[in-house]
């Protein structure tokens, strides 16, 4: 139950050294690039980008061959046939999902495509635990409980080292308190890039949330 079959220690270690992951709705691919170099400009190296729209596969591509520099996770992996898609994808180092699909989850471990499901529940995690998952996407974390809601699901599992990504409603204004959480991998979130933003193409501005938001982790982690 508690081999971790689907996020391999070498990620994790790279996840929670950089510690935000800027999440992207690409509706442009031509965006791709400069708000990748935007987030790099402000610290922020970690990407999740969601596959809700039809530029988002092809930004992929743009963004690992111009932005190398760039660790690429793919969100909401959520259909059949996906995980082993982006899996063949250069740059492309993990993928994530809003729920748990336990056919999903296996077919991103069969392609060996490092994998964290979402979770809510307690039954949910241990569906996770059981399919080899012990790094789990926690959301919407904030329409959930937030923190203290985590914490108290987490106590019965706490033995078996079980690491979190939080995402939804998590804001410049709340990182800190999960930053603070040692079974916290790393915090994800919407506000550092969001769909507006990027639409405004106001790389400025989103190089000024990437440096603020990881400056947080860095300082609450003990980083220098």
């Amino acid at each position: 139950m508690t081999r971790n079959l689907a996020m391999p220690q070498d990620i994790q270690d790279s996840l929670e050294n950089k510690g935000i992951i800027a999440v992207l709705e690409i509706e442009d691919e031509a965006d791709a690039v400069p708000v990748a170099r935007a987030l790099v400009e402000g610290g922020v190296s970690v990407i999740e980008l969601a596959l809700r729209t039809p530029a988002s596969e092809p930004s992929i591509a743009r963004i690992a061959a111009a932005v190398p520099e760039m660790m690429i996770g793919i969100g909401t992996i959520i259909e059949p046939g996906q995980a082993a898609r982006v899996q063949r994808q250069k740059g492309v180092c993990f993928g994530v999902s809003p729920g748990i699909n336990p056919a999903i989850v296996k077919e991103a471990v069969s392609c060996e495509l490092p994998f964290a499901p979402g979770i809510a529940t307690p039954s949910e995690l241990e569906l996770a635990l059981s399919l080899g998952c012990r790094v789990v996407k926690f959301f919407p974390a904030e329409g959930l409980g937030g923190l203290s809601f985590l914490k108290s699901m987490d106590a019965p599992y706490k033995h078996l080292g079980v690491r979190y990504i939080p995402l939804g409603g998590v804001s410049q204004d709340n990182l800190a308190s999960y930053a603070a959480a040692q079974q916290i991998l790393a915090i994800g979130g919407s506000w550092i890039a969001n769909r507006e933003l990027i639409r405004a193409k106001d790389w400025k501005e989103i190089t000024s949330r990437a440096k603020a938001a990881k400056q947080v982790w860095d300082e609450t982690r003990g980083k220098k």
